[in-house]
């Protein structure tokens, strides 16, 4: 899987720094400068007022940008791997007791059908695991082991 920077996090992040340095010059200048001599003692607490705003949007923009980070680390996790690590998620198709009482609801079968219908693809049987939102799917003659718990099915290898 290959991780994609996000561009608006990256821009977000040099607007926080930029809006920090610009509000310590600011604020250092307006501190420093003769040319306000007419604000006599208010000077020093409208420099260090500056200083703290730019601080505070400054910080604002981290924020942002660490938001947008994690969103972009949320949709990057759903990206299917090309040549992924053997990550065994030990899943056996449950036994013939257990589907007295479990089965596949229709909205998984749904959800499962639909995701592979876009993919141009045909499901022959869905089976369950003794693991909660894994299902075993035959598409082709072929078993792959599909989570259903994230935004979209996730397809982990399938070991027998």
């Amino acid at each position: 899987m290959m991780y994609k920077e996000n561009k608006v996090a990256a821009a977000l992040f040099i607007v926080g720094v930029l809006s920090i340095a610009a509000g310590i010059i600011s604020g250092l200048y307006f501190w420093s400068q003769e040319d306000f001599v007419e604000f006599g003692q208010s000077r020093a607490r409208i420099g260090w007022g500056m200083v703290i705003d730019g601080a505070v949007w400054g910080i604002v923009f981290f924020g942002f940008a660490e938001i947008i980070k994690l969103l972009q680390g949320i949709f990057n996790q759903g990206e299917p791997a090309a040549a992924k690590e053997a990550a065994a998620v030990p899943a056996e198709p449950a036994g013939d007791n257990d589907t007295k009482t479990k089965r596949v609801s229709d909205s998984e079968k749904r959800e499962i059908e639909k995701f592979y219908g876009d993919q141009g693809r045909t499901v022959e049987k869905i089976e369950l695991t003794d693991k909660e939102d894994f299902f075993v799917v035959t598409v082709a003659g072929k078993k792959e082991l599909v989570e259903l718990g994230g935004f979209k099915p996730v397809i982990h290898p399938y070991e027998t």
